[in-house]
């Protein structure tokens, strides 16, 4: 009997050590992938405290193609700009692309899992406030592009990204942001009390005129 004890013992120990070492990445420093529009390659790996080069492909070829990735839980992107640079959430999903050896596009999902609506709400008002405070602002009106914040106060505004919703962000003549909000799960036939979400941010050139 007391053999069939420490055995259930032991495996108790083994199952809670387990869930701890799953969920590490939840209470541990998350490390930083450190990145800005036409850095270098040896930039990002000098800048961050992520395991760049085990998580990358470096630039090469006729067209000096590189790719680094986050693919491992709990990795926080800090943008790299002075005055307009801002650290995001820790993320299970980045993806950097290089053109002619430089940075030209970052994109990410700022979260670690997809969220209910409420939560999803609270962290797209964190982003906002973040995006705010570096100096980023909406485009100007055009037929496809709103040119609010996401409003997240009134039913009207709540309605509309439960259905799902995008804003670009701007700073002028230099960079853009795709700011993304839609359901990703049990969404259909409509969005509904257990519904998830998703927040995708894309940084890359200001093309707008």
């Amino acid at each position: 009997m007391k053999c069939r004890y420490y055995i259930a013992g032991l495996v108790a120990v083994a199952l809670v050590v387990t869930v701890a070492w799953s969920q590490r990445y939840r209470v541990l420093p998350a490390p930083i992938l450190s990145v800005g529009l036409n850095e270098s390659y040896s930039d990002i790996v000098n800048g961050s405290t992520y395991a760049v080069v085990k998580h990358s492909m470096p630039p090469g070829g006729t067209h000096g193609f590189g790719a680094v990735w986050i693919d491992a839980p709990a990795a926080r992107i800090r943008f790299n700009d002075l005055q307009h640079g801002f650290t995001l959430p820790p993320t299970k999903f980045a993806m950097v692309t290089l053109i002619d050896g430089t940075v030209t596009t970052i994109t990410t999902s700022p979260m670690l899992d997809a969220l209910p609506f409420d939560d999803a709400i609270a962290l797209v008002n964190r982003l906002q406030t973040d995006f705010r405070r570096a100096g980023w602002e909406p485009v100007e009106a055009t037929d496809e592009r709103a040119t609010s914040w996401f409003d997240t106060s009134s039913p009207a505004g709540l309605a509309e990204l439960r259905r799902g919703s995008t804003r670009s962000l701007v700073v002028r003549n230099k960079y853009e942001i795709n700011f993304n909000f839609k359901c990703w799960d049990n969404c259909i036939p409509a969005p509904n009390k257990k519904s998830v979400y998703l927040i995708d941010v894309g940084i890359g050139q200001d093309f707008t005129k």
